[in-house]
């Protein structure tokens, strides 16, 4: 979740954590209006709901979450908390999850910058192989599998990194379940994997093709949807 938030220090790590317990304490109490949501990415895909403060210790907090949402956290073990009572959004590190009863501890809590509300468009991670390829003039075609897509950007995961200079402008070539597209694309920035590389591109679609991506990501959110609440912890 890194990518998704940066965390800040506003008065101080200290000053800020016991601003945060306060706050929170003061919700629980009733003194401030309980307006708390909790914010996590699924597969890409935002996962946003109320929370109620259970109970508040010096360090850490219990908290009555919405059971898609508890499924969520225990993937990732992190959360953001959102709150008009709170000076920034609150980045917190989970140390217990019960998805049964839909209830988490936070702790390390942080004033936090959230990367992802800064996203120009809805992006989705993929649930099945596709291919995809960039090319460019006078530069070797990169193959490898599409890792995610937005209206705006794609990244491919490629086994070799393709020594490619930042700012490369070319094509890439998606196989769609609809059908191939084609979109102008810029490399943005490369990352290391475990088991290869990833390469980050800005795009330019067509119309047609803003078309096809839209669709897709669309589809993409409704199973992605589904998969959380068709999770063997959720009940009906």
């Amino acid at each position: 979740m890194n990518d998704i938030y940066q965390r800040l220090h506003v008065a101080g790590e200290a000053q800020d954590e016991t601003e945060i317990i306060a706050t929170l304490a003061a919700i629980k109490t009733g003194k401030l209006k309980n307006d708390l949501r909790l914010l996590n990415f699924y597969r890409e895909v935002p996962v946003s709901y109320g929370a109620e403060v259970l109970t508040v210790e010096e360090h850490d907090a219990e908290l009555q979450v919405h059971q898609i949402q508890a499924v969520v956290i225990a993937h990732e073990k992190l959360t953001v908390l959102k709150s008009s009572h709170f000076r920034r959004d609150v980045a917190a590190t989970v140390t217990y999850v019960n998805v049964e009863k839909s209830r988490v501890v936070l702790s390390n809590l942080s004033y936090a910058l959230v990367r992802a509300d800064r996203r120009m468009s809805v992006r989705v991670q993929l649930g099945s192989a596709i291919d995809a390829s960039f090319a460019a003039p006078e530069v070797d075609a990169v193959h490898g599998r599409l890792h995610d897509m937005s209206l705006t950007g794609m990244s491919i995961n490629v086994a070799r990194d393709p020594d490619l200079p930042v700012s490369q402008k070319g094509e890439l070539r998606i196989s769609l379940p609809s059908g191939s597209i084609t979109v102008a694309a810029s490399l943005l920035k490369v990352f290391t994997l475990d088991d290869g590389y990833r390469l980050v591109f800005e795009i330019e679609p067509s119309r047609a093709a803003e078309l096809s991506i839209s669709q897709y990501i669309f589809q993409r959110q409704v199973e992605i949807i589904k998969e959380l609440k068709d999770h063997p912890g959720v009940f009906s």
